[in-house]
C-alpha cells in the first residue's frame, strides 16, 4: 500500500494518521498465468482540514488516498459516495507486466490490446457476474474491449454499471497493442458531475417496440419510463416529459410528468413526431405528415387538458419538420429538398427565414441561449457526424469525425456540453463531449439499440433512428 506524504503542522495530522493506519489492507494477491494483483478494488479517499500557524493562521486541506478492498465498504455508503457511471478503472498487475485486454468477457476471447500497470481507462459496463468489465480501449481499432476486474481499482460501484456481453470486432488470434501509452497520456479524468437528467429512446429487439428510459447525466441510474413510445423531449425546468405514443389505441403526442406519470394525450395521429416544448411549458411544437400527400408540416398543440386540438399555421400549413422551441421563442426547423435548409421563426410563425443549407440535415437541437444549432448530417464519407452553426449560418463547426455513426445531439442545461448517441464502441451507446467537440467520452452502453422497426407499422412511419431525438434537462 502506497501513501501520499505531507507535512502537517497542528494536532490534525495525528487524526489524519490514525484513520489511515486503521484501515484494512488489501486481501491477498491471486495467482494468474500473466499477472499477479491485488483483489477487486475501490478507491477511496479521506479528506481532513487541520489549521497550520506560521507568521499567519491559513486553512490547508490535507488528502490521503488509500485503496482498499471492496468488501469492507458497506454498500450503501459505496453507493451514495462513488463516482458516477461509466467512472474510471486502474489497471493494478506486477511491475513490468501488462493486462490482457480480450473481445469479450471471458478468458476464451482473443486479446486484442495490452494495458500497463497504472494505467487508467474509461469503464463502460460488467458483465452479469460482475467479473468482467467492458472498458473503452485507447489507440486501438476496437474501441472497446474486457478485462479482469480482478486485475482493476474501480471508481464505481459494479452494481451501477449497466450489463452487457457485447463482443468487439476482434482478430481469432492473439495480438499485440504496440508500445503501451504512459499513463500520462491517458489518465485524463472524466469531467466533473454532469448536470441533469437525459430521456432516450429504445429499441427492444424482442419486442420490436421503442421505449422511452431515463438516465442521469452521469451515466448512472438507468430506469424505463414509458413502454411503446419513442422521440421523448423534456420541458427547460426537467419537470415535463413529450413523446410519440405509439401504442394503437392511444397513439399520438403525449405530454406526462418527467417521470411517466399523470399522461395526457394531445394528439391522435401517429405521423405526429419530435416534439419541443414552449418556454413556458403551455404549448408543444411538432412536425407531422398527417394529411394525405404525407408532406411534413409544422403544428402545435396546448399542453393542458382543455385545448387539445392541433393547430397549424396558414392556409396549407407551413412546410418544415423537427422544430425546436427556443429558450427566446423562437422555433427552429429544417426543410427538404435538393439542399436541406435551416429556417428560424417567431413563435407565432412570423418572420420566417432561412439561415443555414447543407446535403442533409436532421435531429436538431439549440442551444440554452438560442445562439446556435447542433445538427446531424450525412457526411460525404458515408455516416452520420454532428455539426454546429450559429443562427446567422455561420461558423460551421464539425465536432465529431469518426467512421462510425454519431448523431441525435442534446444540450446539456447549462449549454457547456452535447450529448448524442454512437455506435462507435459496437453497440449504440450515449456520449457526451464539450460543447466545443473536445473531450468526447462514454457514459453508458444503451440498454438497447437505438435503431429500429416498430413491428405491424407500415413503412412510411417506420423511419428508425432518423425520426428519433434525445433530450437533455434539469
Amino acid at each position: 500500500m502506497r501513501f501520499r506524504l505531507f507535512r502537517v503542522f497542528g494536532p490534525g495530522a495525528l487524526l489524519l494518521l490514525l484513520v489511515v493506519v486503521l484501515l484494512p489492507l488489501p486481501s491477498a494477491a491471486q495467482s494468474t498465468p500473466t499477472a499477479t494483483p491485488p483483489a477487486a478494488q475501490v478507491t477511496a479517499t479521506i479528506t481532513a482540514t487541520v489549521t497550520a500557524t506560521a507568521t499567519a493562521t491559513a486553512a490547508a486541506t490535507i488528502a490521503a488516498t488509500v485503496t482498499v478492498p471492496a468488501a469492507t465498504i458497506p454498500t450503501a455508503t459505496a453507493t451514495k459516495t462513488a463516482a458516477a457511471a461509466p467512472g474510471r478503472t486502474t489497471v493494478r498487475t506486477s511491475a513490468g507486466t501488462r493486462l490482457r485486454v480480450r473481445s469479450g468477457p471471458g478468458s476464451s476471447y482473443p486479446i486484442i490490446a495490452r494495458l500497463a500497470n497504472g494505467q487508467s481507462v474509461t469503464l463502460l459496463g460488467r458483465d452479469s457476474s460482475s467479473k468482467w468489465l467492458l472498458i473503452a480501449v485507447p489507440g486501438q481499432d476496437a474501441a472497446f474491449g474486457w478485462i479482469s476486474a480482478d486485475y482493476a481499482t474501480v471508481s464505481t460501484p459494479l452494481a451501477q454499471l449497466p450489463v452487457s456481453s457485447a463482443v468487439s470486432a476482434a482478430p481469432t488470434g492473439e495480438t499485440a497493442a504496440g508500445p503501451s501509452p504512459t499513463p500520462a497520456t491517458v489518465t485524463t479524468a472524466l469531467a466533473g458531475a454532469l448536470p441533469g437528467k437525459i430521456a432516450v429512446p429504445v429499441f427492444d429487439s424482442e419486442q420490436q417496440i421503442y421505449n422511452i428510459w431515463l438516465v442521469d447525466a452521469t451515466g448512472a441510474n438507468w430506469r424505463l419510463v414509458v413502454a411503446n413510445a419513442s422521440a421523448p423531449a423534456l420541458s427547460a425546468d426537467g419537470t415535463r416529459l413529450a413523446y410519440r405514443h405509439w401504442q394503437r389505441d392511444d397513439r399520438g403526442i403525449v405530454v406526462a410528468d418527467s417521470d411517466g406519470a399523470n399522461a395526457l394525450r394531445l394528439t391522435d395521429k401517429l405521423e405526429d413526431v419530435l416534439p419541443s416544448f414552449s418556454p413556458d411549458k403551455s404549448k408543444i411544437v411538432f412536425s407531422t405528415y398527417r394529411q394525405g400527400d404525407r408532406l411534413h408540416r409544422i403544428y402545435y398543440v396546448w399542453s393542458d387538458e382543455q385545448n387539445r386540438r392541433a393547430w397549424e399555421w396558414g392556409a396549407g400549413g407551413l412546410f418544415g419538420e423537427d422544430p425546436d422551441w427556443m429558450a427566446d421563442g423562437q422555433i427552429v426547423y429544417h426543410r427538404s429538398g435538393e439542399r436541406d435548409q435551416l429556417w428560424v421563426m417567431n413563435g407565432d410563425s412570423s418572420n420566417q427565414r432561412a439561415f443555414f443549407s447543407r446535403a442533409s440535415i436532421g435531429a436538431i437541437a439549440a442551444a440554452p441561449d438560442s445562439s446556435r444549432v447542433a445538427f446531424m448530417s450525412d457526411s460525404d464519407d458515408g455516416n452520420w457526424d454532428i455539426y454546429t452553426v450559429d443562427l446567422q449560418g455561420d461558423n460551421l463547426r464539425r465536432l465529431t469525425d469518426d467512421a462510425a455513426q454519431d448523431g441525435l445531439p442534446a444540450w446539456s442545461p447549462d449549454g457547456q456540453s452535447l450529448a448524442f448517441v454512437s455506435d462507435r464502441s459496437g453497440q449504440w451507446a450515449l456520449w457526451v463531449m464539450g460543447s466545443d467537440g473536445r473531450n468526447q467520452r462514454p457514459l453508458a452502453v444503451l440498454p438497447g439499440p437505438i435503431d429500429g422497426r416498430v413491428q405491424f407499422e407500415p413503412d412510411y412511419l417506420n423511419n428508425g433512428w432518423l425520426e428519433e431525438q434525445i433530450a437533455w434537462s434539469w
